[in-house]
């Protein structure tokens, strides 16, 4: 699920949230589960989410997925039943080396793989491979240009392909939802408005937008968090 990989914009002198993110992932990938005992489950009920949200997107005959932000690979794990091939991509090469590893472990490696980039949205980049879909789970928020982030994104999509987006929705006081810990890998503090994700979307050029409210569920992490699922689509050829 991730947390780092997104390209990377930042301010001259500014924090540098992708480096930071780099780093605490690669330091954390293989302590990741032991410190998180709920991250598996989280992925499976993010996917259980998007899913449930969008069950026409998800075919085991066709649809090809990019895991954006994929960590150690939970999210990747749970949609594979569902798909015909997820392809993560992380900027922490240790939460790569995990995935892979328990893809191999697993014996899903030929239908599961990540690999570590930087993307900017540019031919030549992941082999020109382009995706009928592509999720983001729980990762956003750790995105200091979430325009930026879209539109690069929306650049590996296939013409009619979706962009599924799991993350947090800031809370109506505007309040801090995140702890003091983790400030310094997460930009957008007080969560995601629906505003924001409409704004990324449209100047990706994504159509179709809409946002949902997930159904409760218990996270010891971030007790108070309301989850949401935001979609895009990328207008058919021609469209």
């Amino acid at each position: 699920m991730s947390q780092a990989s997104f390209a990377h914009h930042h301010t001259q002198g500014a924090h540098d949230f992708a480096a930071a993110n780099r780093e605490h992932f690669n330091e954390h990938a293989t302590k990741l589960v032991e410190e998180h005992p709920f991250a598996r489950k989280l992925g499976q009920i993010a996917v259980e989410g998007l899913r449930g949200a969008h069950p026409s997107l998800f075919s085991k005959e066709t649809t090809e997925v990019m895991d954006f932000a994929c960590g150690i690979g939970m999210v990747s794990q749970a949609l594979q039943p569902h798909v015909k091939h997820v392809v993560g991509v992380d900027i922490s090469q240790g939460s790569v080396d995990v995935y892979n590893q328990e893809a191999k472990e697993r014996g899903l490696a030929s239908e599961i793989k990540a690999v570590c980039a930087n993307l900017r949205g540019e031919p030549g980049e992941l082999d020109d491979a382009r995706f009928d879909l592509i999720t983001c789970s729980a990762a956003y928020h750790h995105f200091e240009d979430i325009v930026t982030m879209t539109r690069t994104l929306a650049f590996f999509l296939k013409p009619g392909g979706s962009i599924l987006i799991v993350d947090i929705k800031a809370a109506p006081d505007g309040r801090v939802l995140f702890p003091e810990t983790h400030l310094h890998i997460v930009p957008h503090k007080h969560g995601l408005t629906e505003e924001m994700m409409r704004k990324a979307f449209g100047e990706a050029g994504l159509v179709q937008f809409e946002l949902k409210d997930m159904a409760p569920f218990d996270n010891p992490y971030l007790p108070d968090a309301v989850w949401f699922i935001a979609r895009g689509v990328k207008p058919a050829e021609g469209a």
